[in-house]
This record gives structure tokens, sequence and C-alpha cells, in this order.
């Protein structure tokens, strides 16, 4: 397992000096590099009889897709900004373009056109939902439930569909919602109520992925144990974190 980890810091590494442009790095915060998700990635191309080298950069396309994404994600909204805010607005569009053209230069590298038409309808459908999310007022649990599930593992689905890898194509999407799920009751557990879920579909809901991510890893479906001990490890860190929230919550509530 320890030449997996090493494996990844160096991928991590690898991101991290690719993402860097000295103007941005000036101006705004760096780019945060999901290591869950590039973890699933990893443990989706391991199953390709790829060079090591290819593997590589379709990881790191489909990272750069996420990051450019998120990026977007903190262009700000606001109507009355001033004049130092609308620049940073400004920035952020063009860091979350410049990541995106970071992909593209990837894929023209590496050729493949079905690839690049995945990606696509990949992030055509996470900007439909989150459209949906951010200005449709009146979408029920069940629909904020979906586009929320689809925002965060349509990337993931369509690689593993371009691949024809169901079981990690379920897998994604069971432990990237429960991640994503714990992460709304953390909000929750702060104050910080963004959602329309309540704290016990919340715990319930996030009970049911657990157990589906738990016994999908326990299939076996993965080719190399080292992939299972740490998705398991984050599963269980994920779940310990909440469990410790839940905890001190109810010690301060019974202040």
């Amino acid at each position: 397992m320890q030449d997996l980890v090493v494996h990844l810091a160096k991928l991590k590494k690898d991101l991290e000096e690719k993402l860097e442009h000295p103007f941005l790095v000036k101006h705004l915060p760096s780019p945060k590099i999901d290591e869950d998700k590039l973890l699933l990635l990893c443990a989706i191309f391991d199953e390709m009889d790829l060079s090591d080298e290819v593997k590589r950069s379709y990881i790191m396309t489909a990272m750069f897709v996420q990051i450019a994404l998120d990026t977007h994600d903190n262009v700000t909204t606001n109507l009355h900004i001033n004049s130092e805010e609308f620049v940073q607005r400004q920035l952020t569009v063009l860091a979350g373009d410049y990541f995106s053209g970071l992909y593209y230069l990837l894929l023209s590298e590496i050729e493949d056109i079905k690839m690049v038409r995945t990606l696509a309808m990949a992030i055509k459908e996470i900007n439909e939902h989150k459209i949906r999310l951010y200005h449709e007022h009146n979408l029920n649990l069940p629909s904020i439930m979906n586009s929320l599930q689809i925002v965060e593992t349509s990337l993931f689905q369509h690689v593993a569909n371009h691949f024809k890898l169901n079981s990690h194509k379920a897998f994604s999407i069971d432990f990237l919602t429960y991640k994503r799920l714990s992460h709304e009751k953390f909000q929750h557990a702060n104050g910080i109520v963004r959602s329309p879920f309540t704290i016990n579909y919340l715990t319930e809901t996030c009970n049911v992925y657990f157990e589906k991510s738990v016994s999908l890893l326990n299939s076996g479906f993965l080719r190399r144990s080292a992939f299972r001990e740490l998705l398991s490890d984050r599963l269980h860190s994920i779940r310990f974190h909440d469990a410790f929230l839940h905890e001190k919550k109810t010690v301060e509530e019974g202040l």
C-alpha cells in the first residue's frame, strides 16, 4: 500500500505544479485538489491495460476537469461588490478557464476523441444540474438529491462508463454521495444550513451510502487490495469524523 500512497503523492505534486501560474498564485488561493477523487480515478485507471504514462495523462486530465468545475463554483454572484471584489471575481473565472485549457492540452496529446466527448458530456450534465440547484426554487427533495448526486459523481460515472467499469461507477456514486452528505452534516453541526435536508435525513441517508460503499468494497471488484484498503480507510475516517461531531454537538447541547 505504501507504493500507492507514494504514487498518489507524486500525482498530487504534479497537479500542483501544473496548476501554478505566477499571476494567479499571487492573487488567488491555490486550487483545492480533492484527494479522494484522485484516488478514485487511480482505481479506475488501474483496471486499464495502458502504459503508466497514458494512465497518468488520463488521470491528470480528469482532475483538471474537476478542478476547473470547482474553481468556477467559487465565482461570486453578489450584485453589489467593490472594485477589488470585481477583480477577484474576474480572476476566478479566468483561473477556471485556464485550468480547463490544461485538460484540453493533455487530451490533444493523448489524441482520444472519444474521451473528449465523454468529458464534454459529463461537464454539460454537471453544469445543467448546478443551474437547477442554484436557480430552480421549487424542486422537491428527491430532485435536489438527484441533482446533487449528479454534480458530485457525473464525471466519474462517465469515465467509468467509457471503460465499461460498472462496479467502479456504482462505488464512485455511493462513496462520493456519502462524502458530500457528510459535508452537509458538518455544515449542520456548525450552524451553516445551506440545504433543505434535515439532520435526520442526512444521518439516515449517510448510513445507507456508507453501507453500500462498504459492501461494494468487500465484493472484491478492485484488482489491487491496496486500493480497497485506502478507500476503506477514507470511508471510516469520514465516518469517525461524523461520529466525533455528533458526540461533540450532543455534549455542547447538554451543557
